[in-house]
């Protein structure tokens, strides 16, 4: 069965990244290739969503350790990146 993960995505970002083949997050969740991620629109000043959202399903699936500018090395070592490719809307 595969999952619905939702991700919180803020306002700035909700339609530039849309179109995105590749994303990369902290892997604080469990992912599998045919999960369903839904990007939930974030208004990050009053911290609520804003209603809209569109889902994406993953095609592949690739988990790193290595640190990066977005993550503190603590988190990288306990969960992970991963780094997933998204089919195309």
């Amino acid at each position: 069965m595969n999952n619905i993960i939702e991700i919180k995505v803020p306002l700035e970002y909700f339609e530039k990244d849309r179109n995105n083949e590749l994303e990369a997050r902290l892997a604080k969740f469990n992912l599998t290739p045919g999960d369903t991620i839904r990007f939930l629109e974030w208004d990050k000043e009053k911290d609520t969503l804003t209603g809209r959202f569109y889902d994406r399903k993953v095609l592949k699936l690739h988990k790193i350790h290595r640190a990066t500018k977005y993550w503190s090395k603590k988190d990288l070592e306990k969960f992970g990146i991963y780094i997933f490719q998204l089919d195309k809307e």
